[in-house]
């Protein structure tokens, strides 16, 4: 079967080859028509070269040529997306980046802080990165958190907290937590006000950044630390429940390389032990009080009683602090942005932790994208439907700052 698939792909491919050359001469003529337009009518105002309009408009190119080979069955969505992403780096915006090296007990992690060149405000953007909390660092996100720190025109520090399997929860939400800590002690070193700081991450980094959020609220109630409050969340696509992946959204979207179920495992317990617990809500003894009350399956059966534990344990699926959709009192937790993609395996979690959370009379901004996959985020530079959301991201931030 996939040999057919890759024979008829290719044989597309050729076929289609004459249309994506004239597709892409089209954009040409599109992007010099354009730019003489502006130069025309609005001299002093734009600011883009020809080169960088040219620029643009061979990253849109290879963008739509990598999504046809998607279509095809040569490359899987994922690669389509992300292919093109790498190219972007000619076109990020160029904020004043610095780094520094947090030590935490004996350990060390390094954080990267971005000053746009342009301050609107003295808030500060914590960021999480994606990739099921195995993958990936925080300058393979360099172009991405660019885009962030310079449209939402604050000061960015993006964690390189430490991965699992060698360091499963709770290390990497202690080193995002870590992070907002050591911002909110630094804050007239970094120019913020350590009262405005909004946490932000995509996919497994949006689960981090929820659970700090809850975290810190936590610990402040408790009386473990004076810090102010965390200002908001910015949610985009997190992983936010472990307990059913066989309903909504996670039966409509197949995505092969999407592997959740090893990644959950190797960050409760770190290694592959759990891999057949997960999502599957027989293993639990009891419905999550935001099922019953969002799904509305069956409110008679015995309601999970969770824990808010910081201790590792491989029986740490019913942690808030690992999945916060378990939580079953989100009252006080900060204005969130939720953004969710329906052609997202995760989708339901963001739709649910967002109704959840206005049941409690949280102030929620929810966004749902039918047009994008997973991985959205990567696209900033080259995606106009990317760059869009990260201007409603912007102006949620701001207002929240302000």
């Amino acid at each position: 079967s996939s040999g057919i698939n890759a024979e008829y792909g290719a044989t597309m491919a050729v076929c289609y080859s004459p249309v994506l050359l004239a597709y892409f001469f089209a954009y040409v003529c599109v992007y010099c028509w354009a730019y003489a337009l502006y130069k025309r009518y609005y001299v002093g105002k734009i600011k883009q070269s020809l080169v960088t309009m040219f620029s643009v408009c061979v990253l849109n190119f290879i963008s739509t040529f990598c999504q046809t080979l998607a279509y095809l069955n040569i490359l899987s969505y994922v690669e389509a997306y992300r292919v093109p992403t790498y190219l972007t780096l000619l076109l990020k915006p160029h904020p004043e980046v610095s780094y520094e090296k947090l030590q935490i007990k004996d350990d060390t992690i390094n954080i990267i802080i971005y000053h746009p060149k342009v301050i609107k405000n003295d808030g500060v953007i914590i960021y999480a990165h994606g990739g099921g909390w195995v993958l990936f660092t925080a300058r393979m996100f360099h172009v991405a958190v660019s885009w962030i720190a310079h449209t939402c025109q604050m000061v960015t520090i993006s964690v390189d907290y430490r991965l699992a399997p060698e360091h499963p929860f709770p290390t990497p939400l202690l080193d995002t937590q870590y992070t907002v800590l050591w911002a909110q002690l630094n804050a007239q070193k970094l120019g913020i006000d350590p009262s405005k700081v909004v946490v932000m991450g995509d996919s497994a980094g949006g689960n981090l950044a929820a659970a700090v959020t809850h975290l810190h609220r936590d610990e402040l109630d408790m009386g473990k630390h004076n810090f102010p409050p965390i200002r908001a969340q910015v949610l985009i696509y997190p992983v936010m429940q472990a307990y059913n992946h066989h309903e909504g959204s996670y039966s409509r979207i197949k995505l092969p390389m999407y592997n959740l179920k090893k990644y959950v495992s190797y960050y409760v317990a770190g290694n592959l032990s759990l891999i057949d617990r997960v999502g599957d809500p027989t293993c639990y003894d009891g419905v999550p009080a935001y099922w019953n009350a969002i799904v509305g399956t069956d409110t008679t059966v015995r309601e999970l009683e969770v824990k808010r534990s910081l201790e590792f344990s491989p029986d740490n699926m019913d942690n808030v602090y690992c999945f916060p959709l378990l939580e079953t009192n989100p009252a006080g937790l900060p204005p969130t942005y939720v953004l969710a993609l329906t052609l997202d395996s995760i989708c339901d979690d963001s739709v649910h932790y967002a109704e959840w959370l206005r049941k409690w009379d949280v102030q929620v901004h929810l966004e749902v994208e039918d047009q994008a996959p997973h991985g959205l985020m990567f696209m900033y530079g080259t995606d106009p439907l990317a760059r869009e959301h990260l201007k409603r991201i912007a102006s949620f931030v701001q207002t929240q700052v302000a």
